[in-house]
């Protein structure tokens, strides 16, 4: 049996929806429930101890923890020039850049849009991340985007794309708490750069499965800016998509899959359990 061990308050409508669209017989339970002793676990953001020391798991805890550092692994992001340029210093900030696009600042811990400011003044930015104490805030060039997606992503490839709609268009997070939501986009009309520029930063976090966040600005330049190790599926087409390809990994395993350098539209970027033409 697969079963699917999520925390208390998260992912409850998500683990549900898994479970009716599985046909392998998929069950959940809270952590801090009696866990069966199975063969295989899907870890939903959850990182407590598991009954069967040899059984496979979908998420370590290590990966999780990874990608829920965020001042961390926004670290990595920059890096691999895979996100917004992010300052970690003080002394690192690049002021001119601030006054001509201007910045954001957020806590180093955050959740829903919180913790986060805008200003195209130095002196703010400065004296904010002076409140904030060192290794509690990352900085980042503001991006003007026209677009953000959550690219759900399984073995490295996609199994379904989501568009952010946002409340207010002019927050600087469209964050669907603040009373926006997201819109299903069809295989043929996902906008590829985004779901590969997506697939790269999911291979750097060590997870076998996430929702990735991507914001595109008015030149197409995409740009990560996280990867939750436990996305909310608030409809039923992407619980059924996310089912989908847990049962794929029942039946064939569990190895991610390569990244597909060619060209070939969305057949390269999508799931085998999602469409029989991906390829391999």
């Amino acid at each position: 049996m697969t079963t699917i061990v999520r925390r208390r308050k998260l992912g409850m409508s998500s683990a549900k929806g898994i479970v009716e669209a599985s046909t392998t017989g998929i069950q959940w339970v809270r952590s801090d429930n009696p866990i069966p002793h199975d063969d295989l676990y899907i870890r939903w953001g959850c990182t407590c101890n598991l009954p069967n020391k040899d059984a496979k798991v979908l998420n370590s805890a290590k990966a999780i923890h990874r990608v829920s550092d965020k001042l961390g692994f926004r670290r990595i992001l920059d890096e691999a020039e895979l996100c917004p340029k992010t300052w970690f210093k003080q002394n690192d900030i690049d002021g001119v850049a601030i006054v001509e696009r201007g910045a954001v600042i957020r806590t180093a811990t955050h959740h829903q849009g919180r913790g986060l400011w805008f200003s195209k003044d130095p002196v703010f930015i400065m004296d904010k991340a002076t409140e904030l104490d060192a290794g509690n805030y990352y900085i980042n060039e503001f991006i003007d985007k026209v677009a953000e997606y959550r690219v759900f992503v399984v073995q490295g490839r996609a199994v379904c794309v989501a568009e952010k709609t946002p409340g207010n268009p002019d927050e600087v997070a469209w964050n669907v708490a603040k009373g926006g939501r997201f819109d299903n986009v069809r295989w043929d009309a996902w906008p590829l750069k985004a779901v590969k520029r997506s697939i790269e930063a999911f291979d750097l976090s060590g997870l076998h499965f996430g929702g990735v966040d991507v914001m595109v600005d008015k030149e197409g330049e995409c740009y990560i800016l996280e990867i939750n190790s436990a996305p909310s599926l608030t409809s039923p087409y992407r619980q059924q998509c996310m089912a989908k390809a847990f049962d794929w990994i029942v039946n064939n395993g569990s190895d991610n899959l390569p990244l597909i350098e060619e060209r070939g539209g969305y057949n390269k970027f999508i799931h085998p359990a999602i469409c029989e033409k991906a390829r391999l």
